[in-house]
């Protein structure tokens, strides 16, 4: 039983260290085979460390790691596992199926001289799979084109077709539910476009649907040999591992599946290796630390690698549709989930850069670069390097106010020993780690989304 008193205590003690004078102080100086992690934080001493040590085992956080590696029904308020984990694990049927799947598709396609897919899908049925095209694959060497349409306005989905051959294209409905209003509708656009080049029975068998919602997806007209079946159980910003990003598989067996080790070994580690979990559980007490106790209540994600342009939005779903909700009466934290926001570095530096080093508004920032020594690497790795610095520098006073530069932003600074499927996997299972520890600590449920939910919900009604 957790004993609220007892963590009360810890939460006096970590707000009377709160109001000490501003000192930045490095928190995690952490390296392996696969990335390193260097992160500073104001204030943040062994002191404070030592305090959430206490708050993360008064919690038995341990034991919530392990429930959700065991398949338990730890998505409390919908009484179910979570189970987005599975997909990476070489030992598990799940990782079986999704090959066997991928394999069975590529054959189909090739049989009927497919060219194009078109996935039709949005939130996580978009962000993964798009991330994933995009890092692995040379642009010029794809089997297919990719097109993904994901909003609710036509003029999106005439513009992203208007290239294409009815002949040469599939389209995948991506959704979960089988019921979101902007997929459904861009479906019957799909469908009415085909139309007007194929036949029934060819248009009939050129549509695929991955969904939890076997049942609606036939109701809709999908042949069943073409749905594919997703886990109730695996959430749609945790689907990245899943049929969801049967795409990337179907362009990249190898790369894909480097991709789920990489997912795999961050999971053995987080499980066994103390200093790897240090880190993790460290990225999460700073993030909590910042927002409640400092009140730096924005991240700024910041990717200096061009084929991870997309990796800050889809890290913001992850963290902001994980942690984004109210805490349970006995969480001793007011605040949750920090607003994360970000964008590929070099453009960012030329838009909202400006705020950082001269507003207002109090921000934390992570940086993500590789170790890459190419030629190319070079300006974005030097870019990133020269504005942490210019970040975590202490404040020149003697220049006059409109040229003084604030230095009021502490930092994590991931760097990838070397960019490749296996690196980009054990980076984002460590950053679902860290969500979740996050969730934990700060006692919200990161496998719901209600909120989402009502807003569909109040849509559909309209539109329907």
């Amino acid at each position: 039983m957790i004993s609220v008193l007892k963590i009360q205590k810890i939460k006096e003690k970590l707000d009377s260290r709160s109001n000490k004078k501003k000192e930045l102080i490095e928190v995690i100086n952490f390296s392996n085979k696969f990335f390193s992690i260097k992160s500073s934080g104001f204030n943040f001493d062994n002191q404070i460390y030592k305090e959430f040590e206490k708050l993360y085992s008064f919690l038995n956080i341990e034991k919530s790691l392990t429930r959700l590696f065991n398949g338990e029904k730890i998505n409390i308020t919908e009484d179910k596992a979570a189970l987005h984990w599975q997909p990476r694990d070489p030992k598990s049927n799940i990782y079986n199926d999704l090959i066997k799947k991928s394999r069975e598709l590529k054959k189909q396609l090739k049989k009927d001289s497919i060219k194009n897919i078109v996935t039709l899908g949005i939130g996580g049925s978009y962000e993964g799979p798009k991330l994933l095209i995009e890092s692995f694959l040379d642009p010029i060497n794809l089997k297919y084109k990719h097109v993904f349409v994901t909003g609710s306005d036509s003029e999106e989905f005439k513009e992203k077709i208007s290239s294409l051959k009815q002949k040469e294209t599939i389209f995948i409905i991506s959704s979960k539910s089988m019921n979101t209003v902007e997929v459904i509708n861009n479906f019957k656009l799909a469908k009415k476009w085909m139309s007007l080049k194929l036949n029934d029975s060819t248009l009939t068998s050129r549509f695929y649907a991955i969904t939890s919602n076997c049942r609606e997806a036939n109701n809709l007209g999908i042949e069943e040999k073409n749905i594919i079946n997703l886990k109730e159980e695996v959430g749609g910003r945790y689907s990245i591992w899943s049929e969801v990003s049967l795409t990337s598989l179907i362009e990249s067996e190898n790369n894909f599946t480097h991709f789920l080790k990489g997912g795999y070994e961050a999971d053995l580690r987080i499980k066994s290796e103390n200093n790897y979990k240090k880190a993790i559980k460290k990225l999460s007490y700073l993030d909590i630390w910042n927002s409640n106790f400092l009140n730096i209540d924005n991240r700024v994600i910041l990717s200096y690698i061009w084929k991870l342009r997309s990796l800050p939005k889809y890290l913001q779903q992850l963290e902001m549709e994980s942690l984004g909700k109210k805490a349970n009466k006995n969480s001793i934290f007011s605040k949750t989930s920090q607003t994360v926001y970000g964008e590929y570095g070099p453009r960012a530096q030329h838009s909202f850069f400006q705020m950082l080093h001269q507003g207002t508004s109090n921000t934390s920032a992570d940086f993500i670069i590789s170790n890459d020594k190419s030629e190319s690497n070079k300006l974005p790795r030097m870019q990133a390097l020269t504005q942490n610095k210019l970040f975590t520098s202490p404040v020149n006073k003697s220049l006059k106010n409109h040229l003084g530069i604030n230095s009021n932003i502490s930092s994590n600074f991931f760097v990838l020993k070397k960019l490749s499927p296996f690196n980009l996997g054990f980076l984002i299972s460590s950053l679902e780690h860290k969500t979740f520890i996050t969730s934990q600590l700060l006692q919200v449920n990161p496998f719901d989304q209600f909120g989402v939910e009502e807003g569909k919900r109040r849509v559909s009604k309209k539109f329907n």
